[in-house]
Parts: structure tokens; C-alpha cells; sequence
């Protein structure tokens, strides 16, 4: 991969490459494995690739899970690969590689399963990356697109402190970046203008104040965490103020401190494959339930 485009990815990716950075996915990745694995079944397949896999967190999760799949990961930043190695040194069910997802480097049909998991959401393109990925995965096989709605997050009664740093975070994340912050709303539409055939598509509750499986102060955590992790970018473009920092921390303390306020952020979950040729036969698929 250029330098230019490592580059241009250092500058705009929102979330920076920070080691305090890679501790957030790594946590990111168990405090959201419910949602985004959920009612998968893996058991008929036997190779998936995660393409933007960053430090590899999704994918030693998905190990544990289905420890009879061969897993490959594909991202752009060589500052997360190399703390995903170190990290997952020794565990030969995995390989991290590096690698544009818009030109995979990987032959037509290879796998069992492409995925992405809050991905699209950074990238000006995502048709290109879920064009490759119809291109490397098998026939038989499924893409699994897990991508957030930043149009679902929210607090009942509103917090305006909160709301007006989201909405700066939005603004930063696609005028700087080129991301779509609510790409899981337009994921059927990108799988239909490639011509795939969408096998499900259902939201996905990432975070809610309802969900009594998981602590409340924990979501908060992990909510308030995903917002500052946009901080650096945000105060050196301009779309936030050491101001608006302090008063969405302290909005945060104000719904902490009243389980009375309700919060949700929703994604979406879509499955789709390669058109079948007419007349085939429909294969056996294990699809989310």
C-alpha cells in the first residue's frame, strides 16, 4: 500500500491510530458481540474474511466462536496490523494482511464468507468494497455487511450537549473523512445497485438503556468513549470546541447519574450473495435467525 494513501487514511479516519485508539476496538469488539454475532451460524462454513479487521479484535472473537473456520483479515492501517499480530501472535487460525479493500488481493471465489463490521461508515466508496468482496467470495457463500445508523442514536429526554458533539462528530466523519455516518440505512440499496441478491437484512439494538444483559454504566462507558475517540480530529478541523468537549462529558455525568433517561443506537445487519444463475439450484445457506 502507497504511503499517500496511508497517509490520507491517518489524516481523515476519525478515530485516529492512537494505542489508547486500538484498547477502545479491542474493548469495542466485547462489549458489542451480542449484537453484531448474534443469530449468526457459522458451523456449515470453513474460511471468512473481515475486510477493514483493524487489530484483529473482531476476528479472534469470531475465533472462539467458530474455532473450525480459517479467518482472514484484510486492512489499510499498518499501525493496526502490527498491534494485531503482536496481539494475536501464535493463533495460526488467523492471518492479518495488508491491503486496500477496494482491490483485494485475493482470487475470484476464495471464501465462504466476506464481512465487514463498522467499516463502510468511514470509506467515500463502499459499492467498491462490497463489490470485491462479491467478487472473492464463493458462490455458495454469503457477505455479511454489519454497518451503524448514526440517525438511531439518541437520549429520551434529549441531551442537547450530547447531541450537538454527535452531530459535529457526523459532520467531521464525512466532510473530512468521506464517510457516510448512516451507511446501515443504505446497505440494501448498495447491494442492489451490484446486482446481489439480498438474503435478510434486520437492525441491529447496539446499545440500549433497555437491555438488561449488559450494565447500564458499561454502555454509557463505551458511548461516551466512541464520541471522545473523535475528539483530536474534530478540535483540529474546526467542528468542536474544548467547550462542547467539556459539555458532552458532562451530559454524560447527568445521564449517568438518572436512570430515568433512556439512550439507543441502532445499526443494520444485512446478508447478501452473488446473484444465482437461472435455474440453479438454491444451496443450503446458514443465515442470521
Amino acid at each position: 500500500m502507497g504511503s499517500d494513501a496511508q497517509a490520507t487514511m491517518a489524516e481523515h479516519y476519525i478515530h485516529g491510530f492512537s494505542e489508547a485508539e486500538r484498547q477502545r476496538l479491542m474493548a469495542q469488539a466485547r462489549m458489542l458481540a451480542t449484537p453484531v454475532f448474534g443469530g449468526l451460524d457459522l458451523s456449515g462454513d470453513r474460511s471468512l474474511l473481515e475486510v477493514g479487521c483493524a487489530v484483529g479484535a473482531e476476528l479472534q472473537l469470531i475465533a472462539q466462536r467458530a474455532p473450525h473456520l480459517t479467518l482472514t483479515g484484510v486492512d489499510l492501517s499498518s499501525m493496526h496490523l502490527r498491534a494485531g499480530q503482536a496481539w494475536l501472535a501464535g493463533r495460526e487460525q488467523i492471518r492479518l494482511l495488508q491491503g486496500d479493500a477496494r482491490a483485494l488481493p485475493f482470487p475470484d471465489d476464495s471464501f465462504d464468507v466476506g464481512m465487514t463490521i463498522w467499516v463502510l461508515e468511514h470509506l467515500a466508496d463502499p459499492e467498491a468494497v462490497v463489490r470485491e468482496l462479491l467478487r472473492v467470495v464463493k458462490p455458495t457463500g454469503r457477505i455479511i455487511l454489519t454497518e451503524v445508523d448514526n440517525h438511531t442514536f439518541g437520549f429520551d429526554p434529549p441531551q442537547p450537549a450530547i447531541s450537538a458533539w454527535w452531530d459535529a462528530f457526523n459532520r467531521c466523519q464525512a466532510e473530512v473523512g468521506g464517510g457516510d455516518p448512516c451507511v446501515g440505512a443504505k446497505l440494501r440499496g448498495i447491494a442492489a445497485s451490484l446486482g446481489a441478491e439480498v438474503l435478510a437484512e434486520t437492525p441491529r439494538l447496539v446499545i440500549s438503556s433497555a437491555d438488561t444483559s449488559r450494565e447500564r454504566t458499561e454502555q454509557l462507558r463505551y458511548l461516551r468513549e466512541l464520541l471522545a475517540s473523535g475528539a483530536e480530529r474534530m478540535l483540529a478541523a474546526g467542528y468542536a470546541t474544548t467547550a462542547m468537549q467539556q459539555a458532552m462529558a458532562a451530559g454524560f455525568d447527568t445521564v449517568r447519574a438518572d436512570a430515568d433517561i433512556a439512550f439507543r443506537y441502532g445499526a443494520v445487519r444485512l446478508v447478501c450473495r452473488k446473484p444465482q444463475p437461472a435455474g440453479a439450484d438454491d444451496p443450503a445457506l446458514s443465515l442470521p435467525r
